[in-house]
């Protein structure tokens, strides 16, 4: 199958060049690719190759494939045959894309602007939590007016957006859950939880059967000693095992699993591996920890360095497939990353508001959980904020990563990183020099 999609993509006009040793897979539209076709091709193969390769796209905009604009790369000073057009006014990688090919101009029906508005909104239910998590920054007391997430959720719809994700402290605490995710279905929404899961009991099952899509559980434990040192509350791990069976009986399609990176998972990783497997999760998201330096100070397990982290990449990259996928879900810079590693990396594409915003607890949009950059209690304003403006034009980020073709993927790893080093604006401080 995969000889028969290389076979047809290079007669459509793409140029390929696979490298399986390091994980990458370039492609390239020759002068006179045809657009349709090349993107027919594309799709099935983006589909067969890219939880295992590094895919890049030179030669053609990311309207082509709005979908997987994270794939498309125009490194700076690059050549093409580009020229700029209305549409892409409306474009969140104007800043960055050269334009649309001069000879499509017959094409102008298959292109359509990147995130005119968001991908995702990610709605902070409340601040409270039925746990104590040693890494959590979510635990101020504070609730979202029901009435704001349900005008949250309409504006969203009205925009276009097609996920929608609820979170907290605990989402499963919030009183208004159940309406908001009836809500949501009735909008259209993709629906996605994140929750501890100990409050998914078989009556919350049976009232929440059908509403969910995928649910992102954390896991500071893969045993009880382990759950109850991570999260600060013992005696809890059986029952959260047995909310994993249940979210999955209820009729969530996918449950992934959500682990922030300590020492003694990075020392442990085998172990750790085999028994999120067990648990029945599909994906494995780990985390570069996000936290301030008086939090680190009080959970120094999560004070890790580049080269720990790099360590636990190869593990990552070192699993053996199929099975259980893991992924370094948060960002980091690509340049720091082992080649092999970087096709289980995910970039700062779902941070920073690159892709997706966050509305705070408080009422305010943000580009991400930890963010205290706040952007106005409108969706539509907030994206369109000149914070994020700047952002997504990415002329502030340092030239080697601006001349870099993995750019569209790790986005110059993490401002809430580059914040803490001195500028929002600056260098993540694990940027290769």
């Amino acid at each position: 199958m995969l000889e028969e999609l290389l076979r047809a993509a290079d007669e459509s006009g793409l140029e390929l060049d696979l490298d399986r040793k390091a994980r990458e897979f370039n492609i390239s539209f020759r002068p006179g690719a045809l657009p349709e076709k090349a993107r027919i091709i594309l799709y099935p193969l983006l589909s067969a190759l890219e939880e295992n390769f590094l895919i890049t796209i030179a030669g053609a905009p990311a309207c082509l494939m709005p979908d997987a604009s994270e794939h498309f790369t125009w490194p700076l000073g690059a050549k093409g045959p580009f020229k700029r057009v209305q549409a892409c006014l409306a474009c969140s990688l104007k800043g960055r894309c050269p334009g649309v090919n001069r000879t499509w101009s017959g094409a102008a029906g298959l292109l359509k602007p990147v995130l005119p508005a968001p991908a995702e909104l990610v709605i902070e239910l409340n601040k409270n939590c039925n746990l104590a998590c040693r890494a959590c920054f979510g635990r101020s007391g504070e609730e979202l007016p029901f009435k704001a997430a349900g005008k949250a959720l309409r504006e969203a719809a009205a925009l276009g957006l097609k996920s929608v994700r609820f979170t907290g402290g605990e989402p499963l605490l919030y009183p208004g859950l159940e309406k908001l995710l009836r809500l949501s279905r009735k909008l259209g929404f993709y629906t996605l939880l994140n929750t501890n899961a100990l409050l998914f009991t078989p009556a919350a099952a049976r009232r929440l059967a059908g509403l969910i899509d995928n649910a992102l559980v954390s896991l500071p434990g893969i045993d009880e000693a382990g759950h109850a040192a991570g999260s600060g509350r013992a005696g809890l791990f059986p029952s959260k095992a047995a909310a994993i069976k249940r979210l999955r009986s209820s009729g969530v399609k996918i449950v992934r699993a959500g682990t922030v990176i300590s020492g003694p998972l990075i020392k442990n990783f085998g172990r750790w591996a085999k028994a999120v497997e067990r648990l029945g999760f599909d994906i494995w998201e780990l985390y570069r920890p996000m936290m301030s330096k008086e939090a680190l100070a009080a959970a120094p397990e999560f004070k890790i360095s580049k080269k720990d982290y790099i360590g636990l990449a190869r593990k990552v990259a070192a699993q053996k497939r199929p099975g259980l996928r893991t992924v370094l879900a948060n960002p980091a810079p690509f340049c720091a990353l082992p080649a092999a590693a970087r096709p289980f990396a995910l970039g700062a594409r779902f941070d920073d508001g690159w892709t997706r915003l966050v509305l705070d607890a408080s009422g305010v949009y943000k580009p991400s959980y930890p963010s205290k950059k706040f952007l106005g209690g409108t969706l539509a304003g907030a994206w369109a904020h000149p914070f994020l403006e700047k952002t997504r034009a990415g002329a502030w980020l340092p030239l080697k990563c601006r001349r870099c073709s993995m750019l569209s993927s790790c986005l110059g790893g993490s401002r809430f990183q580059a914040e803490a080093a001195g500028d929002i604006f600056g260098a993540d401080p694990w940027m290769e020099r």
